[in-house]
């Protein structure tokens, strides 16, 4: 069906006439207290994307009976595919009323966005988002790991379903290796020339990393100043946000992004974005790992897909866990309907750069 076709049954454009009747609606759909619902999120959200879609904010809603029963939103961004740049959005909040599902609400919605970018891409879906992209025809590319990194034994023991006497003595042993592989790592980074700086806010020295670093990777959003600053600066949760530069002499050869998080009772460390040059991705992380041990955190996470960072981050001691701390987090494209091409790439998760930075998954914190 077309996007005409969608339009004349009831699905169009978000209007600042509907935000009443969208807020009622995401009351009773995510909650009072959800996130869709706060002024401040809503503005930068749609309103402040360095991709802003010309043809208004990716906002689509459906109409039914004079109330609003679906919506679905989009975050438009720059994807890197090969070596063109590509008009991409991220499909993010597809929510049907109960009462309105499997009578073409959801595809209506889904079908609207996807004719708006030319490629459209989604993570951390609902299980019925999932099953409608399905039916739809969306690439399935699996999920989106999660590398975890334990500092403190003893402290995460305590926070997992493991508590029998092996474990607690494995946990205790443990300790000391741990903290000899991070301080043997953080002296090799340092031997390289690496040292962590932390900065207040992102400046245009990334532009020239972002050059530099976007040749290896297949499928990437854009990460220069631009979107660094729209998403981690100007973002309403900004100071819930370290930045980090990993600098050689005067160079930055890598930057990371770091949360604080608490995690059924323990502090953690939670990596929202990364990039370094060919070569740095090691002593990026690796200076990282000793700075949030010797801060008393209890482990590092980090939730990425990159081919490049498997094996570097399990020499460091990383555990890749597929299904991530909760649920997976499941990761699906689609090319537009002209650009067919595309599909090879953007359907092989070996071509794929993601953190968590990208769509909507960094927007909480591990225990909301």
């Amino acid at each position: 069906m077309t996007v005409m076709a969608w339009t004349q049954r009831g699905v169009a454009r978000y209007e600042p006439c509907d935000r009443p009747a969208l807020e009622a609606f995401q009351r009773d759909s995510f909650g009072t207290d959800a996130i869709q619902l706060d002024e401040a999120h809503f503005h930068w959200l749609f309103e402040e994307p360095p991709e802003r879609d010309p043809d208004g904010m990716q906002l689509w809603v459906c109409k039914r009976n004079g109330g609003i029963v679906g919506q679905q939103a989009g975050i438009p961004f720059a994807l890197k595919v090969g070596e063109r740049v590509r008009r991409a959005s991220w499909a993010i909040d597809l929510m049907v009323a109960p009462e309105w599902r499997l009578r073409g609400v959801g595809p209506g919605l889904s079908e609207s966005h996807a004719a708006a970018s030319e490629a459209a891409i989604s993570l951390s879906m609902t299980d019925a988002a999932y099953k409608s992209y399905k039916r739809a025809g969306w690439l399935d590319l699996g999920n989106v790991p999660t590398y975890l990194r334990v500092l403190d034994p003893p402290r995460c023991l305590r926070v997992s379903p493991y508590d029998g006497g092996l474990a607690r003595m494995a946990a205790r042993l443990g300790k000391p290796a741990l903290t000899g592989a991070s301080l043997a790592c953080h002296a090799a980074a340092r031997a390289f020339g690496g040292r962590l700086v932390e900065v207040d806010h992102f400046d245009p020295r990334v532009d020239d990393l972002w050059a530099a670093t976007a040749p290896q990777h297949t499928c990437i959003a854009r990460r220069d100043w631009a979107f660094l600053n729209w998403r981690f600066d100007s973002a309403p949760t900004a100071q819930r946000h370290r930045r980090f530069y990993v600098m050689r002499r005067d160079t930055v050869m890598a930057y990371v992004v770091l949360r604080v998080d608490r995690w059924r009772g323990e502090t953690v460390g939670v990596v929202c974005d990364y990039l370094a040059r060919p070569g740095w991705l090691m002593p990026a992380f690796a200076l990282l790992v000793e700075k949030v041990r010797r801060e008393r955190m209890a482990a590092l996470l980090c939730r990425t897909l990159n081919p490049l960072a498997a094996r570097p981050l399990s020499m460091m001691g990383f555990l890749c866990l597929k299904n991530g701390l909760r649920q997976p987090t499941r990761m699906m494209a689609r090319a537009a309907a002209d650009r067919a091409d595309l599909a090879p790439l953007l359907g092989d998760p070996r071509n794929w750069f993601v953190t968590a930075a990208d769509s909507d998954m960094g927007f909480k914190g591990l225990g909301e």
